[in-house]
């Protein structure tokens, strides 16, 4: 959490001018909401990234505020509330310290997911600062970079794989909730620890851990009686036969505004990453019948919405998709931890490949934070 905070106050100062609202990457041609538009720093790319409309959402959680129309999606992102309403609790409501409290939940999730980690490792026989690898799931690194809510989702799913390895019910009962809670694909782990207790023919544990879905459920609804008509539309999402990863990895992005040497550079990087993806997933596969059940059941559940996500579009961007699968990668690691230093290497390797290529996306912030220690 000190390593992520600390390279956030830098980047803050040497390429926002000091203004914390940088990290949310604000489009310059995006619209703010007017309460918010004087202290936001606008991001040179004119669409800018997610975090911008989970920053708006916790200046107004329950959507009181015409907050809405300034979504790309509003119910896509507004269902999303776990991180921007923490955020909101945390900065008791007072609009002057909402931003710098989401900043400290993305922190909070990130020290989360180290300690439940370095537990995981503990009980393992491993050493606990082992934990520190959940550094390296990507989608830590680029909430780091843009405030993105799936790094919460990435601790939560790690605290999952903990809480299975303790048999705390409870506390499992809470993850699961949060996880809903946090993006819809969190409901997957209620989903698989839900099959994992009826295959072990316990329904009174299968019942318990189905109404951790009801918070998401309870949310989901208050948003249709909350949200504008116009605004609550289902969309028609039908998979179609296509290799989409596989084909985006064999032919990936071009960059013409790049240099020759550069472009090929970035384009083996994303090759790279797509690879480590769909290896992610293919080690969950193969080691399936290894770890507890409901892990493995969870496995399977992300591997097919990967295989589901058939149009090569969505594998144009690092940020995307390394994050919409950020449990794969944290379960590989989690669940690596008590199968010998082969199979955690290679959970480690899968990791920072598609590492590799996120960072590459931070090659600015990075130049500008070396200019301003006047070292670039």
């Amino acid at each position: 959490m000190s390593a992520v905070l600390g390279w956030q106050a830098l980047t803050v100062h040497a390429n926002y001018g000091g203004n914390w609202t940088g990290l949310f990457r604000t489009g310059g041609a995006m619209r703010a909401p007017e309460r918010l538009a004087a202290s936001t720093f606008r991001n040179r790319d004119p669409q800018g990234y997610d975090g911008q409309f989970y920053r708006y959402l916790a200046h107004d959680p329950f959507l009181q505020q015409g907050t809405a129309a300034y979504f790309d999606d509003a119910l896509l992102r507004s269902r999303r509330i776990l991180v921007p309403l923490t955020a909101w609790v945390l900065a008791g409501g007072r609009q002057g310290a909402i931003d710098f409290a989401y900043v400290l939940v993305v922190g909070g999730f990130v020290w989360l997911g180290t300690y439940w980690l370095g537990r995981i490792m503990e009980r393992e026989g491993r050493h606990t600062a082992l934990g520190l690898l959940f550094l390296a799931v990507p989608a830590t690194l680029v909430a780091m970079d843009s405030m993105t809510v799936d790094v919460a989702l990435a601790a939560l799913t790690v605290g999952f794989v903990w809480q299975l390895s303790t048999g705390r019910e409870r506390g499992l009962w809470f993850i699961l909730a949060a996880a809903g809670l946090v993006r819809e694909t969190g409901l997957a782990l209620a989903v698989a620890s839900v099959a994992a207790a009826l295959a072990q023919r316990d329904f009174r544990k299968a019942f318990g851990r189905a109404t951790a879905v009801l918070p998401a459920l309870a949310w989901y609804g208050y948003l249709y009686a909350a949200l504008p008509a116009g605004q609550v539309a289902i969309p028609h999402w039908i998979p179609q036969l296509e290799l989409g990863v596989l084909v985006r990895a064999m032919d990936p992005p071009r960059y013409p505004l790049l240099g020759a040497p550069v472009e090929r550079m970035v384009r083996l990087l994303d090759s790279l990453a797509l690879a480590a993806t769909m290896a992610a997933a293919t080690i969950g596969m193969v080691r399936i019948r290894v770890w507890p059940r409901a892990v493995g059941i969870a496995l399977a559940l992300y591997a097919a919405l990967l295989l589901s996500m058939t149009n090569p579009k969505f594998w144009i961007d690092p940020y995307g998709y390394s994050r919409a699968f950020a449990p794969i990668f944290a379960l590989v690691l989690a669940g690596s931890a008590g199968l010998g230093r082969r199979a955690l290497a290679v959970a480690i390797v899968v990791s920072v490949a598609a590492d590799l290529r996120v960072g590459a996306e931070m090659e600015t912030q990075v130049a500008g934070v070396a200019r301003w220690l006047g070292v670039g």
